[in-house]
């Protein structure tokens, strides 16, 4: 397909395919997620410089042990100070190793692998932005009988209207 047309050119963007990608594991929207959140609350003053994001205060800066604490214990539904043991080592390995690095590749996250530190970046509200929109748009999509159909489920006659 040599001669993309201009209206559909844009669904073939390299940068939207990263962003997508980057947003397809639920332990990489956490992170944005809970970092958007520090970063955004009424104790965190925000200043953008030369198109980076610098904060005044620590609340947007997280440790990433601190980090795997909230997420194991938002997976497990379970209490902060119980998100400890084999779950939690599993997600601290898998967000230093592997979910970490992502998002510092794509600028949404500053991460010091030797302190373990993590901070936003450029990116972050962005993506965050991405998620937030999605989120509502993919509630809808699976509460539908296409994407019931497409997971295995029934699909009724109202189901098929529009396709």
């Amino acid at each position: 397909m040599d001669d993309i047309p201009p209206e559909v050119e844009k669904y073939t963007n390299q940068s939207l395919s990263a962003i997508h990608h980057a947003l397809r594991a639920s332990r990489r929207r956490l992170v944005i997620g809970l970092l958007a959140h520090r970063l955004l609350s009424p104790h965190s003053s925000i200043e953008l410089c030369t198109g980076s994001l610098q904060s005044t205060t620590s609340t947007a800066s997280v440790s990433a042990s601190q980090l795997a604490r909230e997420i194991t214990a938002i997976e497990c539904n379970i209490p902060l100070e119980q998100a400890t043991g084999n779950q939690y080592h599993n997600t601290y390995t898998a967000l230093i190793q592997t979910h970490l690095p992502k998002l510092d590749g794509l600028g949404a996250i500053n991460y010091d692998d030797d302190r373990k530190e993590i901070r936003p970046d450029r990116n972050l509200i962005a993506m965050a932005m991405v998620a937030a929109i999605s989120s509502p748009v993919a509630q809808v999509l699976f509460h539908t009988g296409i994407s019931h159909h497409d997971l295995g489920g029934p699909r009724s006659f109202e189901d098929s209207i529009g396709d």
